[in-house]
């Protein structure tokens, strides 16, 4: 018969001539025929299996020889708008790939081809036949093909992916310069009150500049000491448990504690997908200026309703003063008609004395009262002259020292040109002045407070000096802060000094202190007076 073919479906299997069937061996031949049937059945089995994945991938499988693909799958084609029979020996990679990214691809290419790279991933823009650009992801790999290196690989379209890695890197880029631009500090804390985030104006609030970051990022709040000692901690601490809280005018000190100031504090909790609280976002807006003038306000409106007060009073001693000084003259003519009749007698001198002391008193009283009455207790700033020396003594006669041992010692120049400012604003400025260095003798062996003025480059000069124990240098340029102060809590909260550096500001004038410890403090206070405009018009 010869030799014959017999096909297995589209496979081709060899028979063995029929003048070797009858000899010895023929068994064992049989055996080697079958199996190398099987294997190529294998084979032809593991191609068709390859074939369909690679048909029906999801990604662009591509095989380049001599810079020209030999096979492409349909997902590939697809991806670049060709047909397979379109691309295969016809293509190379250059005429899909953008001509700003081709001179990285070529690299890579050459580098497998070379054997120089075994595999590459990388990212490059490609250009679809409608001419769309496209971002490409490939990873290939060197392989033999027909006994020559070739390049190997798959690649994803990842445009839309990118598209939308570019928006949330835009909108991250936006919030990040919405958060950093806010008028209000914001900030974010962990589950443990560490800094995660922190914007400029929480940095400056903080007194922290630039490196506000390198700060305060895995900074604990919780343990910060100005954190526990203005309780501050015990809030944020039930912020992290899920109790959103709101502090009003919280006071509050800055990285340094060298700056107190106040603020509005808003925390709210962070929850995830789940609900679980996984931190905390903390919006902070200073109020320190709010405070301080709703404090000048309420101090303004105190004087004046003790102004209202005060003359009300004065009117009501008047009357019975004018009735003692009246009915004490009346007793001295009195006397006089009695020595006519009697002659002289050292009784009625004693008793004459008497009344003329009463009297004398009586004058003293109407005169303060007068002057109580006559004192301009305004409401707001008004800006009229004003005659500092008599300012100052009016000052004085309400000003109480209580030991034997204190004493104020007035060195007044006159004349002095007036001054031009609010008399209430200036009024509380040297009244809180002068109250501050009585405080500071208190207790003091001879303790004494001098009170000057005099000319000075055409401004009027104000010194109140005293021997107290003066301002450590470690707080001297503090004392004007908002809510500093050295006094017991019962005396004061630290706001006096700098409402009064605010009226003097004001009326454009300056406020400033001269102290060492231990040798006592002297304020120094220049008003302006209008001299300069007058010679100049």
């Amino acid at each position: 018969m010869g030799r014959e073919n017999i096909k297995v479906g589209h496979k081709v299997k060899k028979e063995l001539p029929y003048e070797f069937r009858n000899q010895r061996g023929v068994a064992g031949a049989r055996r080697n025929v079958l199996e190398h049937n099987r294997a190529e059945e294998a084979l032809y089995d593991s191609e068709d299996k390859f074939r369909d994945l690679a048909e029906k991938s999801l990604s662009g499988i591509y095989l380049i020889q001599d810079e020209v693909f030999k096979y492409v799958n349909p997902r590939f084609a697809e991806i670049w708008g060709y047909r397979v029979e379109e691309t295969i020996d016809k293509m190379g990679p250059q005429d899909m790939v953008s001509q700003e990214d081709w001179p990285t691809v070529d690299e890579n290419i050459r580098k497998r081809i070379s054997g120089k790279a075994d595999s590459i991933h990388y990212e490059f823009k490609g250009i679809t036949k409608s001419k769309e650009t496209i971002n490409i992801e490939v990873y290939g790999s060197r392989i033999m093909y027909q006994g020559r290196p070739a390049v190997m690989g798959t690649l994803l379209d990842i445009t839309k992916r990118k598209r939308a890695e570019d928006d949330l890197r835009r909108l991250n880029e936006f919030n990040r310069a919405l958060i950093d631009n806010a008028p209000v500090g914001i900030c974010t804390l962990d589950m443990n009150g560490v800094f995660t985030s922190a914007n400029v104006a929480f940095a400056s609030l903080l007194g922290l500049g630039p490196r506000a970051e390198e700060k305060l990022i895995g900074v604990n709040w919780l343990k910060n000491s100005y954190t526990i000692k203005f309780g501050l901690a015990g809030y944020i601490e039930r912020g992290l448990q899920g109790e959103p809280f709101q502090l009003r005018d919280f006071p509050y000190a800055n990285y340094q504690g060298d700056r107190n100031f106040c603020m509005d504090f808003k925390g709210v909790p962070l929850k995830g997908k789940e609900g679980n609280i996984e931190g905390l976002l903390c919006i902070i807006e200073e109020t320190t200026d709010r405070v301080t003038t709703r404090a000048k306000l309420l101090q303004e409106a105190k004087v004046s309703a003790i102004g209202r007060l005060a003359a009300g009073i004065a009117h009501e001693l008047n009357n019975p003063l004018a009735t003692l000084v009246a009915h004490s003259e009346l007793a001295c003519h009195c006397l006089e008609s009695l020595e006519e009749c009697t002659g002289k007698q050292p009784e009625l001198e004693e008793l004459r004395t008497y009344l003329k002391i009463i009297e004398v008193q009586a004058f003293r009283c109407k005169n303060v009262t007068g002057d109580i009455i006559n004192l301009p207790w305004k409401e707001g700033l008004e800006v009229t002259d004003i005659d500092m020396n008599s300012l100052l003594n009016n000052i004085l006669e309400f000003i109480n020292l209580d030991k034997p041992n204190e004493r104020i010692v007035k060195e007044m120049f006159t004349p002095l040109p007036p001054v031009r400012g609010d008399i209430s604003s200036l009024r509380q400025v040297f009244v809180n002045l002068i109250s501050n260095a009585v405080d500071a003798v208190e207790g003091r062996t001879n303790a004494t407070i001098w009170i000057r003025t005099k000319l000075n480059n055409n401004k009027v000069l104000v010194a109140v000096e005293d021997n107290g124990p003066g301002i450590p240098d470690s707080i001297v340029d503090k004392i004007f802060e908002p809510f500093f102060t050295t006094k017991e809590s019962k005396k004061g909260a630290g706001l006096g000094l700098s409402l009064c550096k605010e009226f003097v500001r004001q009326i454009g004038g300056t406020i400033k202190v001269e102290s060492k410890s231990g040798c006592g403090a002297t304020f120094l206070v220049t008003l302006p007076t209008g001299l300069k405009e007058e010679e100049e018009g």
